[in-house]
């Protein structure tokens, strides 16, 4: 019996076959980290809008809050609130049923990325 040494034919397929289903995996890994990484940059940009949004309501005299839903002149809007982004905002202001010296203003950011409609709502109450 001869001592070979080096690597057989078969041996190399294995090792190239293990390689390749690891690589891919790594591909797999880093496209859904991407996907997911691009989700919390949009979901982050809208609660941005409806707090920008809410900010500008709560800065408005109380007896100047018109109840009633409003739709964003700049829709769709970009991240920034600048016309021609992918971002729809809207707000309602309410009577809060608790009070009388209370109103509830409910802001939301929808928008569609890849097919899928997604949306931000953020409430919150302000006073006399």
């Amino acid at each position: 019996m001869k001592n070979e040494h080096g690597v057989t034919m078969i041996e190399l397929l294995i090792a190239i076959a293990l390689l390749s289903i690891g690589l891919l995996a790594l591909f797999t890994l880093q496209s859904t980290a991407i996907q997911g990484n691009r989700d919390s940059k949009e979901a982050t940009t809208a609660v941005f809008l409806a707090e920008k949004k809410i900010e500008e309501l709560k800065n408005i005299p109380f007896i100047n809050l018109t109840l009633g839903t409003t739709t964003d002149s700049s829709n769709p809007m970009t991240g920034s609130g600048t016309p021609g982004g992918i971002y729809n905002r809207s707000w309602s202001v309410q009577s809060y049923s608790g009070s009388a010296n209370m109103k509830q203003i409910t802001v939301t950011v929808s928008w569609t990325q890849s097919g899928q409609n997604h949306s931000m709502v953020l409430d919150t109450l302000v006073s006399k």
